[in-house]
């Protein structure tokens, strides 16, 4: 069944400031790697989407010989627990490795892609139907927005009322552009968009994104930034006024802490060490101590936010990579995913 957006918000100011400051960590196992161990370097992941019971992952897939980026779709986890990627699918379309952050809307989706992680003056913004990943099959792709730069953040909403129209915000470094839909349908037939505001001065670049409607008519944007090592893990709340000739209005800031270091990683390291020589382990060592931030949770990586009821969101950030560990050790902790909310 269709499900045309997400649930209103009563009072998302108030919202945003009663998010827990502390995270907790679910952990997934995940059976197919999203690349080959040569491709862990340059991809990782990057949007986290949340439809009813369920977390929609994209992850690059930056590799010699990759032909596509990957989304691992797996249920949404109680505190502490454990879980299993229940699918993991190609991107479209054939040759563009790169998807980007994610939101859903309803049972619809506005998910970035490009070809590569530096593709430029290429880039699109996918709107994807999500109701077959409730049975963990594939999203489908119903149309996109072609850009003429690169794509990071990706947020979408629907204006209030049964005849609103979708709103998207996209995000590319300092460079950010809003698009309206041309209808209140998102059918394959009708889906067109159009820019109502752009502007290369925004400040949280490389920013994941999600939009969100007040049930006065109000929107809102949340952006979940972090340091390209990711550190320094921060959460900004903006208004939006389609209308106004300078839309944006920064309203709260705040820093989210990542509680301690995925066991994920730890785990990685323990069986790193349990298969060198003493010279080996100390190189690895020497290397964990630049590493251990740079692969820990953050919203450099996978992040997202889901509506969980008129008065509460919830927040995800994931650990950099799938590691793999459960293919080769009794692990099922192939990565972590700490949760605010």
């Amino acid at each position: 069944m269709i499900i045309p957006s997400n649930i209103e918000m009563h009072d998302v100011l108030a919202a945003f400031h009663a998010i827990p400051d502390a995270g907790t960590r679910n952990y997934y196992a995940c059976p197919v790697d999203p690349t080959e161990p040569t491709g862990l370097v340059f991809s990782h992941f990057k949007g986290i989407a949340a439809f009813e019971d369920k977390l929609i992952f994209t992850h690059t897939n930056i590799d010699i010989g990759a032909t596509c980026g990957k989304y691992l779709i797996a249920d949404k986890l109680n505190e502490g627990a454990q879980g299993t990627i229940d699918a993991t699918y190609d991107t479209q379309p054939q040759n563009w490795c790169h998807p980007c952050s994610s939101q859903a809307c309803g049972s619809f989706m506005a998910m970035g892609i490009q070809p590569t992680e530096t593709s430029g003056n290429q880039s699109a913004i996918q709107i994807c139907d999500l109701q077959y990943t409730l049975s963990n099959e594939p999203i489908v792709v119903l149309g996109s927005i072609p850009r003429e730069e690169g794509i990071n953040g990706v947020g979408m909403t629907k204006e209030k009322g049964s005849c609103g129209c979708y709103i998207v915000a996209a995000v590319n470094g300092p460079s950010f552009t809003l698009y309206r839909s041309t209808s209140d349908c998102l059918q394959p037939s009708k889906i067109g968009f159009d820019v109502i505001y752009c502007t290369n001065q925004f400040a949280e670049s490389g920013a994941g994104l999600a939009l969100v409607t007040q049930t006065d008519g109000r929107i809102f944007m949340f952006t979940l930034n972090a340091d390209d090592d990711g550190s320094n893990n921060e959460m900004c709340l903006y208004s939006i006024n389609i209308t106004a000739e300078a839309p944006l209005s920064k309203l709260a800031h705040r820093v989210m802490a990542v509680p301690g270091v995925s066991q994920s990683l730890t785990d990685l390291l323990s069986y790193l060490l349990n298969n060198q020589t003493p010279l080996g382990n100390a190189i690895v060592l020497l290397l964990w101590s630049f590493a251990e931030t740079y692969m820990n949770s953050s919203f450099r990586w996978g992040k997202g936010l889901a509506i969980t009821s008129p008065d509460s969101v919830t927040v995800y950030a994931s650990d950099r990579n799938v590691l793999g560990l459960s293919h080769v050790t009794p692990t099922r902790q192939d990565f972590s995913l700490v949760v605010w909310g």
